[in-house]
């Protein structure tokens, strides 16, 4: 029965080994060492149940006490290593030095006394054991296995008392199996049981080793945290396990927010909180909207925040890494080209405003010149703007009937005193002519709008914009097309016609008709609205005339001032 106990424990020990590495390829060597060593001690322990002479029994002894010496010393650097305590080389060495000469004073068990003074097979319940007399070097071992006893206990406490830092679920499990294998070797010797409690107390711990590195991972996510920093350099990382449970952070990140150690605990889920640490990172991250990295402001400085999956073996997700990577120098770099871009901007934005100023003076100013060599038109080009404004402020109210805008209409106002630009390729004897054109200096006259259109494209060309400079050229161009397509200079009709042309052709006929030429004298307005308004659907836009004559009050209104 006894051996059968034995041999269980060997195999659940093997079972349990092989499933953990299988299940995890990248594991830490600290844990996989105790792992084997477990195995050796239940091997040892069925290996002296079942010998049938002394030989056999003493070497399956020796396989014994390579677990004894070794697994509370594994116990201890794991303890020490989650602790995050920085141990001398010196103090470690010392350490494994002390169970490595305990393991000599061992293997001199059967060739001197210094360990065993005497031992003996005995057989009992179908399975064998040793009767021994201890020696002086036992004694020794004793006392190694208290002093291992006493750091488990020591390391316990320190993490108690520094819980922020240290994961005190974690090392209290470690402890307390590390304490049960001490203890199971004191009762076994006070109680001189012929049955092995340490070999049940070391499956014991390496099931609640296993399960616990199951848990949270340690394997995975030591050996993912070392890669991180070795990239990652002098910049930082917060380690979270699947479920958003703190588990680590360097200093870095610490530093950079302060809850880390004053309100987060290792194992424990995040506080929820107003803070920015919790909007920033932990919301992020809980959201899964971490698809590619992030830019946050901390103190000052640039940080580029990005999180990766802490994958675990067979494509098992372990936890996340959010990594933050000091981005301020760069950061700066680049708000320090967009201060001058934007500087620059400005710059070129005043310069070409000012460019814009002197080309609008140069062509009110070519339009005051064409004006003053034509006597019968005086004024015609501030009035015929004016007579623009008032329309399209009128228009502004029904945009969407004609399919413009507020911004297209501001373009036919600023456009409006360059429809006549072309009179200056006019000559003096056919511009300033008193009487009736005859049919010869009229087609000189209707040159203008070509001519016009052209001298307006070479001026604004490159200083405008192109829907202006569009826009401009279509009214000096077609603003005397007619309706009916009886117009000139290309003789196209209806909307074929540019509207911001048909616009401009009733605002300069109606000011011909209300002012006083050298042909004629000023019509009333009775008679201009009048005659307008007979012209809709021939001359002019039928629509657009029906809102023109909407503006009568307001255009009496400016031609008695």
């Amino acid at each position: 029965m006894v051996s059968s106990l034995y041999l269980l424990t060997f195999i659940a020990s093997v079972v349990m080994t092989g499933w953990f590495l299988l299940r995890n390829k990248k594991t830490d060597n600290l844990y996989v060492i105790f792992c084997l060593l477990v195995i050796i001690n239940s091997l040892g322990r069925y290996l002296l149940s079942i010998s049938d002479n002394l030989g056999m029994a003493l070497t399956a002894n020796k396989l014994i006490y390579v677990g004894g010496c070794y697994c509370p010393l594994f116990i201890v650097l794991a303890l020490r290593q989650l602790c995050g305590i920085r141990i001398s080389k010196v103090i470690t060495g010392g350490m494994t030095l002390f169970s490595t000469v305990m393991m000599g004073f061992v293997l001199t068990i059967g060739h001197s006394s210094i360990y065993y003074k005497d031992v003996q097979l005995a057989e009992g319940d179908g399975y064998h054991y040793l009767i021994k007399t201890y020696g002086p070097a036992h004694s020794a071992y004793v006392a190694m296995v208290l002093l291992y006893g006493l750091l488990i206990v020591y390391y316990l406490i320190y993490a108690i008392r520094r819980r922020s830092h240290i994961s005190v679920r974690t090392v209290s499990v470690i402890s307390v199996m590390g304490m049960g294998v001490v203890i199971a070797y004191l009762l076994e010797r006070l109680l001189k049981s012929k049955v092995s409690y340490v070999s049940l107390g070391y499956l014991a711990a390496a099931v609640c080793l296993v399960y616990l590195l199951e848990r949270i991972n340690i394997y995975d996510l030591t050996a993912n945290i070392a890669v991180s920093v070795e990239r990652l350099g002098e910049y930082g990382y917060i380690e979270f396990d699947r479920k958003y449970r703190y588990v680590n952070a360097n200093s870095y990140a610490k530093e950079l927010f302060s809850a880390i150690e004053e309100e987060w605990r290792i194992d424990a889920p995040v506080p929820v909180s107003d803070s920015y640490l919790y909007r920033e990172v932990v919301l992020w991250l809980k959201e899964s909207s971490y698809d590619g990295s992030k830019m946050i402001s901390v103190n000052g400085r640039y940080i580029q925040m990005s999180v990766r999956d802490i994958m675990r073996g067979r494509g098992r997700k372990a936890g996340y890494l959010v990594e933050l990577i000091d981005r301020t120098s760069e950061q700066n770099y680049l708000d320090a080209i967009e201060n001058y871009n934007s500087n620059l901007q400005k710059e070129v934005a005043r310069k070409t405003a000012d460019i814009v100023h002197i080309k609008d003076m140069m062509v009110l100013g070519m339009a005051a010149m064409v004006e003053s060599r034509d006597n019968s038109t005086g004024g015609h080009i501030k009035r015929t703007s004016r007579v623009v404004e008032i329309f399209s402020d009128r228009l502004s109210d029904c945009l969407d009937e004609f399919g413009i805008s507020e911004e297209f209409l501001q373009m036919v106002i600023k456009a409006a005193p360059m429809h006549d630009l072309g009179k200056i390729a006019v000559p003096d004897s056919v511009l300033q002519k008193q009487g009736k054109f005859t049919d010869e200096e009229y087609e000189i006259m209707k040159r203008h709008s070509a001519e016009g259109a052209r001298i307006v494209n070479d001026i604004l060309k490159g200083v405008e914009s192109e829907e202006f400079v569009r826009v401009a050229v279509n009214v000096a161009h077609y603003h005397h097309e007619k309706w009916n397509g009886q117009g000139y200079p290309t003789g196209i009709k209806g909307e074929e016609i540019p509207i911001e042309a048909r616009i401009m052709a009733l605002a300069d006929v109606f000011d011909a008709l209300v002012s006083k030429r050298c042909y004629k004298d000023a019509y009333s307005f009775d008679t201009a609205f009048g005659i307008i308004e007979e012209s809709l659907g021939t001359q002019f836009d039928p629509e657009l005339g029906r809102v023109f004559l909407t503006c009568r009050k307001e255009l009496e209104q400016f031609y008695r001032q």
